[in-house]
């Protein structure tokens, strides 16, 4: 089993029920085909970056969930049909990547604004 993160936008006219409805439509799909829902979260209201399907604002939902590769194709079929959702993406969740620590220097001394040493920078002005 794969962890996923999928994001989908609800169409901001929809009342606070029927928000709800298309939620649980969803975590009972994910459920239904073997997968497990981990966590998910109702970022309410938010003015989209564009318009999408003549619409500016839109309802943001976050699920986090592990399911088999194979879920993941008709769970886009699954938004795709619905007239609810204007905007979906779902990607594989690397755990990894969030502990991964920032690149170390190996070269000592002070540097300049473009992260070369003064050394280095002698050494290429002495090439000019």
């Amino acid at each position: 089993m794969r962890h996923y993160e999928s994001i989908f936008v609800l169409k901001p006219d929809l009342d606070e029920k029927k928000v709800d409805g298309q939620i649980e439509k969803v975590k009972e799909f994910i459920e239904k085909n073997g997968g497990k829902v981990i966590t998910l979260e109702k970022w309410g209201k938010k003015k989209l970056a564009y318009i999408i399907k003549k619409n500016r604002f839109g309802i943001y939902v976050f699920i986090h969930f592990e399911s088999e590769p194979a879920l993941i194709s008709n769970l886009q079929r699954n938004y795709k049909l619905n007239e609810d959702i204007i905007r979906y993406m779902t990607v594989l969740y690397k755990e990894s990547a969030k502990k991964a620590a920032p690149e170390e220097r190996t070269s000592s001394g002070p540097q300049n604004a473009e992260g070369v040493t003064e050394a280095e920078d002698d050494i290429i002005e002495g090439a000019l």
